[in-house]
């Protein structure tokens, strides 16, 4: 995948705003060891905010996460 066949954008930025236009449920593991699951609603250079499961706001910092993936339940 090329930085031109989305507009200039990285891969992962495209695929991470594809994540929120398709409100696809996403897992992401903290640092800690704590994982959190929910939608993306946005994110930027700095942190993911996501809809949780139970519809209650969270604001991830990308510094205190260490890797996300889709939830194929």
């Amino acid at each position: 995948m090329s930085a031109r066949e989305h507009g200039g954008k990285g891969p992962s930025v495209a695929q991470l705003e594809q994540y929120v236009r398709d409100k696809v449920r996403l897992e992401f593991l903290a640092v800690g060891g704590e994982r959190f699951s929910g939608s993306l609603r946005w994110f930027d250079e700095h942190a993911f905010a996501l809809t949780m499961d139970d519809e209650k706001p969270l604001t991830l910092l990308k510094s205190g996460v260490i890797g996300y993936r889709p939830v194929t339940t």
